[in-house]
């Protein structure tokens, strides 16, 4: 590892807050060289349209700005400045330290790009020196960001640097080095690829994987069968190119008869032949005996439904995977829908339309963002 690479412990956390989150404020706006940079990288390597591309970046940069970094750390902390000293607790009047672990070594999928910059972003705060390893199918534009960061804030820029990307089929032996040196790996992809990294990684060496994940969305009643709706659901669906665990793989939506479900199954198709260039196959029949997820993009599946236990069931093989749902219902149904779901294993349960739009405080995978990667530390005077 260089030198020169060192961490921040001796700097508040309030600095890097403010450092962070005006850097994403700068990415915001429209003008920014480096977002333009890559928005363009976004087009012509990892095949996402501009319109697309400059959503997501604003989905990515409005939910890291200082507010929402302070919001994070205070909903999983309490009191963020544990990361700076010992700090009285409120509730056992115990003195209480937390530290992040030296290094990190950040994995990344090429399925999107957002997570490489929030997980860099997480390891920032907790003030550990971040090596990341981009796929080389797809590297995302995480080193655009650092030469950002190296250009805005240098010292914080120096606590993170890029791994070398390996040799095709060659596995992760090449990391060898830099997952010794880790006090924490995270690592996104396949959960056949999960299982090859831990392999690489020394006993006892903390690690968090965020492996294969699907969502869907689940719309009950006329209110939720609206053009509206569709539109909304559309979006959810375009906007990381059925990429990502958060883009819904299957539409479940209430009816009994093709006049109730048709409307709403055309202006979905619409909706997304707009927003997204060229042609998709949208479907739907009543037949939830078998639900299968579609093993190429562009092809969404719509199920209608009677009864939402069918739903229940439908999903059921599907269990252990299930991350979003994008839900609309009814009050009390939408709240007694939402309690099922999430006996089921489903971590997020929001509004169609937002799907791709996750807030900084979502438990992703289930799990806090950042609490625990962290050791404590509690003196009792």
């Amino acid at each position: 590892m260089k030198k020169n690479i060192k961490r921040t412990e001796s700097r508040p956390i309030a600095s890097i807050v403010t450092s962070l989150g005006a850097l994403s404020s700068r990415w915001l706006k429209k003008d920014c060289p480096f977002r333009k940079k890559a928005v363009r990288r976004l087009v012509d390597r990892s095949g996402y349209a501009g319109k697309m591309a400059s959503a997501m970046l604003d989905a990515l940069f409005g939910e890291l700005t200082a507010p929402k970094l302070w919001r994070l750390l205070r909903a999983e902390l309490g009191d963020p400045r544990v990361l700076d000293e010992f700090r009285r607790d409120r509730i056992t009047g115990k003195w209480r330290r937390a530290r992040g672990p030296a290094v990190i070594t950040h994995i990344f999928s090429s399925n999107v790009p957002s997570p490489a910059i929030t997980s860099f972003v997480l390891g920032m705060l907790v003030k550990s020196v971040n090596l990341g390893k981009v796929s080389r199918r797809d590297h995302g534009f995480l080193d655009i960001y650092l030469e950002s960061l190296s250009k805005h804030d240098p010292r914080l820029a120096a606590t993170s640097r890029l791994l070398p990307l390996g040799v095709k089929g060659g596995g992760y032996a090449f990391l060898r080095g830099p997952l010794h040196r880790s006090g924490l790996v995270v690592a996104y992809g396949s959960d056949e690829t999960l299982s090859e990294i831990k392999k690489n990684i020394p006993q006892g060496t903390a690690f968090e994987g965020y492996g294969h994940r699907v969502s869907v969305g689940v719309y009950v009643g006329p209110a939720a069968r609206t053009s509206a709706v569709a539109k909304k659901a559309a979006r959810d669906v375009w906007m990381s190119g059925q990429r990502g665990c958060l883009s819904p793989l299957v539409l479940f939506i209430e009816g009994r008869k093709e006049s109730e479900v048709l409307p709403f199954a055309r202006a979905f198709k619409r909706a997304l032949e707009r927003d997204a260039k060229g042609k998709w196959l949208v479907s739907y029949d009543d037949d939830l005996s078998h639900v299968s997820l579609p093993k190429s993009d562009r092809v969404v599946p719509i199920k209608v439904f009677r009864k939402i236990e069918d739903v229940f069931k439908a999903l059921r093989p599907f269990a252990r995977w299930l991350q979003g749902v994008s839900l609309e219902a009814p009050e009390p149904q939408r709240r007694r829908w939402a309690e099922r779901l999430s006996a089921m294993g489903v971590n997020r349960i929001c509004r169609a339309g937002r799907m791709q739009v996750p807030p900084i405080t979502w438990h992703h995978d289930g799990r806090p963002n950042l609490a625990h990667w962290l050791k404590w530390a509690d003196w009792e005077e």
